[in-house]
C-alpha cells in the first residue's frame, strides 16, 4: 500500500510539473492611445535671464538698461527683446578711440512658435550717430561673438549668430536654417561690466563733441537667409 501512495504523489509531482501552472492563466492585451494637438501661439514671450535660461525670469533682462523689460511684441515669430547698448561718456582723444559697451550681457532673444520648422533670418541696421544736425563722422558699431543659448531641454537646432559691423545696409545677425531656431533664443555679447569688448564703437579723431545717438532697427523675416 505505502508502495502505491507513493507512486501516486510521483505521478502527480510529474504531472505538475510537465503542465505548470502556467497553463492554467490567461493573458489578455490590448492598447490605448494618447493624442496631442499642436499649434501656433500669438501670445508675447517674457525675456529670459541671458545668464542662465533655465533661471526664473529676471526682474531686469539687463542691468545696464534697467528701463527695459521687453519689446512686448505678440505673434508666433517675435522678437522678445533688445538691449539698448550705450557707450558711456567718453573725453575727446587727439586720435581715434575704440569704446567699449558699459552693458556686461547686452542680448538679443527671438522666439518661434509658428511649428512649422520653415525657419528665420534676424537682420540690422543702424543710422549714423548724430547730435541734431552733426554727425558722428566715420563712426562704427560692431558686435562680435555673440554666444547663441537657449533653455537646457530645447530640442531644435541653434540657429547661427554672426559678427557685424552696423551700418545702413541690411546685416544679418541670426539665421535659423529649415527645422532649426525653433523655441526661444537669445544672442548674448557677454564681456566685462562697463568695458564689453564684444560691443564696441569706433570713433575717429576729429569730431565734434555732442551727445550722440544710432537708431538701430531689427527685422526678423520668417524664412532663412538665401544667402
Amino acid at each position: 500500500m505505502k508502495n502505491l501512495t507513493k507512486a501516486l504523489t510521483v505521478g502527480a509531482i510529474t504531472i505538475a510539473t510537465l503542465l505548470g501552472t502556467s497553463t492554467l492563466a490567461h493573458a489578455d492585451t490590448t492598447t490605448s492611445t494618447g493624442k496631442i494637438k499642436l499649434e501656433a501661439d500669438d501670445s508675447a514671450v517674457t525675456p529670459l535671464d541671458p545668464t542662465n535660461p533655465d533661471a526664473p525670469t529676471p526682474a531686469i533682462p539687463d542691468s545696464s538698461d534697467p528701463g527695459n523689460t521687453g519689446t512686448g511684441n505678440t505673434g508666433a515669430l517675435t522678437i522678445d527683446f533688445l538691449s539698448n547698448i550705450d557707450f558711456g561718456t567718453q573725453k575727446i582723444s587727439g586720435k581715434s578711440q575704440t569704446y567699449r559697451a558699459v552693458n556686461k550681457n547686452p542680448y538679443i532673444q527671438v522666439t518661434d512658435k509658428r511649428g512649422t520648422g520653415a525657419g528665420w533670418t534676424l537682420t540690422a541696421t543702424a543710422t549714423d550717430f548724430t547730435d541734431g544736425s552733426k554727425i558722428l563722422k566715420g563712426s562704427q558699431m560692431s558686435l562680435i561673438d555673440g554666444q547663441v543659448r537657449t533653455q537646457s531641454d530645447n530640442q531644435s537646432a541653434a540657429p547661427t549668430t554672426s559678427d557685424i559691423t552696423l551700418n545702413n545696409n541690411a546685416q544679418i545677425v541670426l539665421s535659423a536654417e529649415a527645422n532649426a531656431g525653433m523655441g526661444t533664443w537669445l544672442n548674448v555679447y557677454e564681456g566685462t561690466e562697463g568695458n564689453n569688448d564684444n560691443v564696441s564703437l569706433y570713433v575717429p579723431a576729429g569730431n565734434l563733441a555732442g551727445d550722440y545717438n544710432s537708431s538701430i532697427t531689427w527685422t526678423l523675416e520668417d524664412s532663412p537667409s538665401a544667402d
